[in-house]
């Protein structure tokens, strides 16, 4: 017979654990992590905010863009546009921005539309996952 504080504990334990949130799993950019409205908006803000510094070319570019971020999490990618771009004003835009000009940067990549917009939290966007297309 188990003792019943060594019971009421086990008992605790087995709540504790059925209630603790599981590991998230990771998606691929390839299925479709933001939304065509979404693009669009980052569309008019490249031309606003990008396209005076850089061509389109740049951000199809295997060496110059897949590349630094091919097997990583689009965190990465976010935080260093975030927090370098606009070069005139690094920082300058709101989170929501940076991730729809990210948005027009996967579709430009052929990258499939989805449901949701893509997030801009580190947690949200560090298991989302940047392949090339």
């Amino acid at each position: 017979m188990i003792p019943r504080a060594w019971g009421l504990g086990l008992g605790a334990w087995a709540c504790l654990m059925l209630n603790t949130p599981t590991a998230q799993e990771t998606k691929s950019v390839k299925a479709g992590v933001y939304t065509f409205e979404q693009a669009e908006r980052g569309v008019a803000l490249y031309k606003q905010k990008c396209a005076s510094c850089h061509a389109p070319s740049r951000f199809t570019d295997e060496d110059l863009f897949i590349k630094p971020y091919a097997g990583k999490p689009l965190w990465e990618m976010f935080d260093v546009i975030s927090d370098s771009m606009p070069e005139d004003d690094p920082g300058g835009m709101k989170p929501e921005e940076y991730a729809a000009v990210i948005a027009q940067l996967l579709r430009m990549n052929g990258f499939p539309t989805g449901q949701t917009e893509l997030p801009t939290s580190k947690d949200a966007l560090s298991l989302i996952l940047f392949e090339k297309p």
